[in-house]
This record gives C-alpha cells, sequence and structure tokens, in this order.
C-alpha cells in the first residue's frame, strides 16, 4: 500500500506564484551600498580583510604539510589494495547489473549450455493434491500480503512519466516494488512448504534469507581471468540430498555432439564487469554444517521505470543466477588450486531458481556436467530448462493501490509448485 504526503507550504505557498517571483527578481536587482570600515574601527587599529581577494584563503593554509600517516585512518582516502576481498587478478564478475544484451542465447553460450525451452514432462505432469481445494484463495492471499497489507513506509522513488516526462511528480511512501515481490515470493513458498510436509515431501529444507552467494570458476578461458557469480537471492533453500540429475547419462553422451547457441559476433563477456574484489572461493550460507546442498534460490528483481529490461533478459539473469548456484555448489569448500583441477564431473550438479518480476515468474533449472566452458564437440555439455515470462498476475504501478489481485494465472503456480516438489 501506498501513502501520499502533501507538504502544503511547499506546494501551495505564495513562493509557486508569478507574482512573488517577480517581486523576488525586483527586490534581487536593487543595488545594494559598498561596504566601508567604520571609522571607530579605523581608530581602534583593526585588520580588516577582504575575502574577496585571491589571496585572503592562503593566510589559512598549512606552511608544512603534514607528514604521511599523520591523519586519522578514518579521514585517509580508501585504497583498493588493503580491502580484504582484493586480488591482484582482475576477474569477469556477474552481479545482475546490466542486462544480457542477446537474452538467453547469451546465457547459454557463456555457461556452454544445451538450451531447453520449457519444464521437461516428468516435472510439469506429475500429480499432488497440494493446496487444490483453497489454492486459488490461498495465492490471492500471499499475493495481497506484498501488494496491500504489508504497513511499510519507506520513501519511494519519484514517477517517471514515459509521455509527460518532464512532468515532477510528488514523492509516495509505502512498500518498496522489491520488498513486495520478496514477500510475495516467500509467501508463496512457505504456503507450499507447509503443504508439502503435511504431505511427506519436502522435508529437511533449511532456508536462508538475503544471504549471499558467490561462485568462482578458474578452468578452460577463465584460467588467467577468474568468472565470479554473484548475488544475493531473497531465500537459499538447501536440502541433506542432493537433486537427482534430471538428464540421463544417455543424454549427457548424446550432448557431446550439440552445438550451444551461437551469439557471434557479439562476446559473451560483454555485459560482465572487471573487478579485482571478489571471493577467490565458493561462498554459500551454512557452509560449514555438512551434509547440505543448494536446492532452489527464489530471487526478485525490480524493473528500471526508464530503461526495464526485456523478458529475455530477466529469463537469462535467472539462468546465470542458477547456473552461480550449481557452481557454487559443484566447488563447495574447495580451495582454489582443487577449482581449477576441475573439468567433467562424475557426479552432475543441478539447481534451480524461481525468479519473480513484475508479476511474471521465471523458471529455471540447470545441470552441471562439465566446468570447462571451452568444451566443444567430443565434450559434455551443460543443461538449461526454463519457462520465461509466466504471467501470475497483473500488478498495478507502485504509485496506485491494489484491492483485488487481477488476471490470476494458476497454471503458472502449479508449474511453480511442480518445480518445487521435483527432486
Amino acid at each position: 500500500m501506498v501513502y501520499r504526503k502533501y507538504r502544503e507550504i511547499k506546494q501551495w505557498g505564495k513562493i509557486n506564484t508569478k507574482l512573488y517571483k517577480r517581486a523576488a527578481k525586483a527586490y534581487n536587482k536593487i543595488p545594494l551600498p559598498k561596504f566601508e570600515v567604520p571609522e571607530a574601527v579605523k581608530a581602534a587599529g583593526v585588520v580588516v580583510h577582504n575575502p574577496n581577494d585571491p589571496s585572503f584563503w592562503k593566510q589559512f593554509e598549512a606552511s608544512k604539510p603534514l607528514p604521511e600517516g599523520a591523519l586519522h585512518p578514518a579521514l585517509a582516502a580508501p585504497v583498493i589494495q588493503t580491502h580484504p576481498l582484493y586480488n591482484t587478478t582482475p576477474a569477469y564478475v556477474f552481479e545482475s547489473f546490466e542486462p544480457f544484451s542477446d537474452g538467453v542465447d547469451q546465457a547459454c553460450n557463456l555457461i556452454n549450455a544445451v538450451k531447453i525451452e520449457g519444464l521437461p514432462k516428468a516435472v510439469t505432469e506429475v500429480q499432488h493434491n497440494l493446496l487444490r481445494n483453497t489454492a486459488e484463495e490461498d495465492v490471492r492471499d500471499c499475493i495481497l500480503q506484498g501488494e496491500r497489507y504489508d504497513p511499510t513506509l519507506e520513501k519511494l522513488e519519484r514517477r517517471h512519466d514515459k509521455i509527460l516526462f518532464w512532468v515532477s511528480h510528488p514523492v509516495l511512501h509505502g512498500t518498496p516494488v522489491l520488498k513486495r515481490n520478496n514477500i510475495i515470493l516467500e509467501a508463496l513458498y512457505r504456503k507450499v512448504l507447509l503443504a508439502a510436509v503435511k504431505e511427506g515431501q519436502l522435508n529437511g529444507l533449511r532456508s536462508d534469507r538475503d544471504q549471499y552467494i558467490s561462485a568462482t570458476l578458474t578452468t578452460g578461458r577463465f584460467a588467467e581471468a577468474p568468472l565470479i557469480i554473484r548475488g544475493q537471492p531473497h531465500l537459499v533453500v538447501q536440502a541433506d540430498k542432493p537433486l537427482v540429475p534430471w538428464a540421463k547419462p544417455d543424454e549427457i553422451e548424446a550432448s557431446k555432439g550439440q552445438t550451444v547457441p551461437s551469439v557471434a559476433p557479439i562476446d559473451p563477456l560483454i555485459d560482465l564487469s572487471l573487478s579485482n574484489l571478489y571471493n577467490g572461493t565458493a561462498l554459500v550460507p551454512r557452509a560449514n554444517i555438512p551434509g547440505l546442498f543448494i536446492d532452489t534460490l527464489l530471487t526478485t528483481r525490480q524493473q528500471s521505470q526508464k530503461y526495464p529490461w526485456t523478458t529475455e533478459q530477466n529469463a537469462a539473469n535467472a539462468i546465470v543466477q542458477c547456473f552461480g548456484a550449481a557452481l557454487a555448489q559443484a566447488t563447495r569448500n574447495l580451495r582454489r588450486d582443487k577449482i581449477a583441477e576441475l573439468g567433467e564431473l562424475k557426479e552432475p550438479v543441478v539447481a534451480k531458481t524461481v525468479q519473480l518480476v513484475d508479476g511474471r515468474l521465471d523458471l529455471v533449472a540447470v545441470q552441471l556436467n562439465n566446468l570447462n566452458l571451452e568444451a566443444g564437440n567430443g565434450e559434455a555439455k551443460n543443461f538449461v530448462w526454463y519457462e520465461k515470462g509466466l504471467r501470475l498476475y497483473k500488478p498495478k504501478p507502485f504509485w496506485e493501490n491494489m484491492d483485488t489481485v487481477e488476471e490470476l494465472n494458476m497454471d503458472a503456480f502449479h508449474q511453480f509448485v511442480a518445480l518445487l516438489l521435483k527432486r
């Protein structure tokens, strides 16, 4: 819910009238008398300096420069070399800041994966009895938890009108869009989880909110400049058992003759940034607890008002984040030298990601078979299954209140449930 706060004096006061502005302009044109030092001050022998003189401030400058280290460390200019995460070798970093120019194809080319649009039938056609009777009302309630019921009162960004772009709209207070999406996605996950536990499913899951996750790859073309994939998803779900590989051994063998999408002449690294600040090894919540495996990432995005991402770019962001989760699991608790020795994995690693953007769901699953992202013909490829832009509901602009959920799509919710239940 958003609340509009008026500032009456600022919006409706006399300072907004043309009459006042003309009077103020005329008043400012009145010349003021030149300042003269009073005779009494001259008689007292007081020295009066002219602050408009260019040499006035030189009298306050220190005669000698301060020695190095004389300033307090808090006042000294920060040096990047003193940062605890500083590395001498720059790395290619993906942080979901820039959209991929070529969308899903660029993401699959980057991670050397075979693109499969749509989830497998083994996932979507599984019959379950979760929330069958009250599913629609439960989903509406979960959406309204973020869109209507949350009492947060934070200053929202100023509305930008794409047509009347010169108009300055008043600032509103309410729940930020990113927080709304996080509340909705967490409410949906919690609703499914509680219903599944009653049916004896989804046992042994651990969830961590807003924890950082980072993965490092130093093999193949990233031997000299590592690839870093990091982010802060709203929920990192881990299980006590790893996910069963979706692709069978014969399908992995068949991928050796398949090709990944080509994005030539675009370089797949064009939208990554270079940085010397990164973790040299995998960063995973609860990394010190043995017997935990990354299961699902639940993340959200807020669209820019001026430059919104396309459906392809949102899906590509979810794919690379999912690949980062699988990579973090494959390199969990490994030293940097051990990561550099990895190639084709004996045990494939699977991770899932759910992304909510502007009322649409992106469902992604990545199977990691080979960490050599330059693998060509004759070597196993990775796999990506994805559903992009599934309309869950129709959101309203953040400056409007939502009383009822419009255009609710239960098919998207059922696919969301099917992805979570797939073990």
